[in-house]
């Protein structure tokens, strides 16, 4: 059996997804147009509200881009899926790991896959983590530590361009426009605004109201003054950045937004 660094997703709320009769076939239809497909050097496998992508052996190698790719993956689908308000947690490792096609089935199984199952369970939150063992080799996406096992990851890079000091907004807008981010942008301050309600919806389960909360709680410490100055304005997205945002969120989900 060979080590792979390994990625493994879940879809959160699944269940209550089918059940309620939410739109699975859309879902499986952004999964299926992930850009993990189209590369060679991965493989992806898909069951249920589970997905597994692990690298060939090269990248043992390359463990500083083979984290890089994966948490590539992981904010492909989670910027897909935004509009449609589903979240998951992800969890990026290294072990080991095999994968095989029978004549009648794929044959599947090994140490990573049984350690992301089990790590991943405990991390009461949504978003990517990255395994502690690894945090040293994430040179593209920034970290805070979540617990001994793991480190959240900061997907959402655009974010780093309007997080400035609290005292500093509303930013010029210039800083967004100019490299032209804004449509980029929308879909990540509309996330914050879902994570922060359901944080404090009371009507949402506790152990549902603990993940989106800790995910906030790591937001924050990268973002301090975004964050705060967001609560406080009840996310009017203008007061962080003064543009229209009216036509940004209109087009989130359609073939108008930055992401389709």
């Amino acid at each position: 059996m060979s080590d792979r660094v390994f990625l493994y997703i879940d879809i959160l709320g699944f269940k209550d997804m089918v059940v309620s009769g939410k739109d699975i076939k859309g879902l499986y239809k952004n999964i299926d147009e992930l850009n993990v497909h189209t590369d060679r050097d991965f493989r992806c496998i898909v069951f249920s509200d589970t997905i597994i992508v692990y690298g060939s052996e090269f990248w043992l190698d390359n463990i500083n881009s083979a984290v890089m790719w994966l948490a590539e993956f992981a904010q492909d689908l989670f910027y897909r899926i935004i509009t449609s308000d589903i979240h998951f947690r992800a969890y990026i490792t290294v072990g080991e790991f095999e994968h095989f096609e029978m004549k009648n089935l794929d044959a599947y199984y090994g140490e990573a896959l049984i350690r992301c199952y089990e790590i991943e369970k405990t991390i009461k939150s949504t978003g990517v983590f990255l395994d502690a063992a690894l945090s040293e080799h994430s040179d593209v996406f920034n970290l805070t530590k979540f617990d001994d096992n793991s480190y959240y990851m900061h997907i959402m890079q655009t974010l780093n361009s309007i997080s400035f000091n609290y005292e500093d907004y509303p930013i010029h807008a210039e800083h967004v426009t100019g490299p032209g981010i804004e449509g980029w942008l929308v879909y990540e301050l509309t996330y914050l605004s879902r994570v922060f309600r359901y944080s404090n919806d009371q009507s949402l389960q506790e152990q549902v109201r603990v993940k989106h909360a800790n995910a906030w709680k790591m937001i924050s410490y990268r973002h301090p003054g975004l964050t705060k100055k967001l609560i406080e304005t009840d996310f009017d997205f203008s007061h962080i950045v003064p543009i229209d945002w009216t036509e940004l969120i209109a087009n989130m989900g359609t073939p108008e937004g930055a992401w389709g």
